[in-house]
């Protein structure tokens, strides 16, 4: 029965991707479609004769920088970097290489930069994720605030930079001091430096410099097996049509449910119930987003305020709908994470989680599971693009207030970005998510879409100084009413944004 079911499934995959890939040439030739954002040349296409020989470009085609070739500093340049950082981005030695070509872009990255810079890199690691913010925040609080100069770099978790910034320890990356940055580069994310720039000021950025900023884009997880056994349409048909909506994912779910004999509705024993949808935790936040709501926006003034539509009506449906559907037969809020391992073990039918569980638990821990990448659906099919919203464990890289030479450290960062965009983001995009852990070429087609589609929302951004982005994950895990809720989590956003406002605009 397995090989049969095998056998069904890779027909049916193969005959999908032949009529998908023949639809997407045709929206490629007509413009029609809703085709959002397509990744660069440099991304998609081998080098030609004309890329290898354009001055600006590499042997590969990738675009280059436009630091001076003679630009060396003879010296050694220090980052501190968050130790608990999900996927290592830093350093690797040459000793440790495994033969995982990551880790070999990664290290030759690295070598590259020295080589071009002359530059020794040097670490030190200190804790600093979600639970080690304030930490983070009192280190280099503690060796700035006296000058102490004991790094030139800052590579940490996205909130802990951010509460560097509103506490006022970094450096305006557009001072003219930083000459060598070039924002305009397509190796910096536009999307997050529209959301960071606070008049003239900038104190963090992030983009191919990190390569955790792909790892954690949310993707939505369809069970291949599932999709077959209950006759459903592979919702990658739906995406290109705009018709991937939360409508078409709860219509999808209605009748996947299995019980394990227990006859409790429960996912967290090892044999437990099959449902269309599990979920817990932060892992509702892409529900938030892809309504096109945001926590906040920026004024005429260019202040943060709360933007209208964080309790808006699109909000409050989403909840209301959410929420009657976990409390349902097909779907499930766990307070555990179990919705990984469930996925893995066949036992849910859609998993909206980051890009590195396909690897990072599917591949490691579950390879007989087959699934198909998708973006998370869209709101409803007049919503104008599918919206991806970023993990937060992804690293913003920021300098210290006391740096003492700028002009280096923006160097190096333009540096150290542009050689990830042309070393480390294939290896990682290209050969790992999009090839290497999927099974299917249309899932690597999704990725494209869902990259192109990352929005960056300063009230999450700044999530560690400002309320928000709880009240919706509250919401969702007590089965509140949004309308309730949302208006005592923005009398509590009001109070703490004046105190943003005013740090970030000095």
């Amino acid at each position: 029965m397995k090989k049969n079911s095998t056998l069904l499934r890779a027909i049916a995959m193969m005959l999908v991707a032949i009529m998908m890939l023949s639809a997407f040439v045709a929206c490629a030739e007509t413009g029609t479609g809703e085709t959002t954002t397509e990744p660069s040349q440099a991304q998609t296409q081998a080098p030609t004769e004309e890329t290898t020989t354009d001055p600006t470009k590499d042997a590969n085609g990738y675009l280059k920088d436009d630091l001076p070739d003679d630009l060396k500093f003879d010296e050694e340049i220090t980052l501190l970097v968050w130790d608990d950082v999900e996927h290592e981005e830093f350093e690797v030695a040459y000793e440790n290489l495994s033969g995982d070509i990551v880790e070999q872009s990664l290290y030759d990255r690295n070598s590259k930069v020295e080589e071009r810079l002359g530059l020794t890199l040097g670490f030190i690691r200190v804790k600093g994720n979600a639970d080690h913010t304030k930490d983070w925040n009192a280190y280099v609080n503690n060796s700035v605030s006296i000058s102490a100069r004991e790094f030139d770099i800052l590579a940490g978790y996205s909130l802990s930079i951010t509460l560097n910034a509103a506490n006022g320890l970094l450096y305006n990356m557009l001072d003219d001091e930083c000459e060598y940055l070039n924002f305009e580069q397509p190796w910096w994310s536009q999307l997050l430096l529209d959301q960071a720039t606070f008049g003239d000021n900038l104190y963090f950025a992030s983009g191919d410099i990190s390569r955790n900023a792909l790892e954690m884009m949310y993707v939505c997880y369809a069970n291949s097996d599932l999709l077959l056994e209950y006759n459903l349409q592979n919702p990658q048909e739906m995406v290109e049509t705009g018709d991937w909506t939360y409508d078409k994912f709860f219509e999808m779910c209605q009748g996947v449910y299995k019980d394990d004999g227990d006859g409790v509705k429960n996912c967290e024993s090892e044999s437990g119930d099959t449902f269309g949808y599990i979920t817990s935790g932060i892992h509702v936040d892409p529900w938030f987003y892809g309504s096109g709501a945001t926590i906040c926006e920026r004024n005429a003034d260019g202040e943060i305020i709360e933007s209208p539509t964080f309790a808006g009506e699109r909000v409050v449906n989403t909840v209301d709908r959410l929420c009657e559907f976990l409390d349902g037969e097909f779907g499930i809020y766990t307070e555990k994470v179990t919705h990984q391992k469930a996925f893995g073990q066949g036992r849910a039918l859609f998993m909206m989680e980051r890009a590195r569980v396909s690897h990072k638990v599917l591949a490691q821990n579950y390879g007989e599971t087959q699934f198909v990448i998708l973006p998370c659906p869209k709101y409803d099919k007049d919503q104008e693009k599918y919206i991806t919203v970023m993990g937060n464990p992804f690293t913003l890289y920021a300098i210290p207030a006391d740096i003492e030479n700028p002009k280096m450290a923006s160097a190096f960062i333009e540096c150290f970005a542009s050689e990830g965009y042309r070393q480390v983001t294939p290896a990682v995009f290209e050969i790992s998510l999009k090839t290497r852990y999927v099974a299917d070429s249309l899932s690597g087609y999704m990725y494209d879409i869902i990259r192109a589609n990352i929005t960056y929302d300063i009230g999450r951004l700044f999530s560690g100084s400002l309320i928000g982005q709880s009240t919706f994950r509250n919401a969702i895990s007590g089965g509140q009413v949004w309308g309730t809720v949302a208006k005592q989590g923005s009398t509590a956003l009001k109070r703490s944004l004046k105190n943003l406002n005013n740090a970030l605009n000095k």
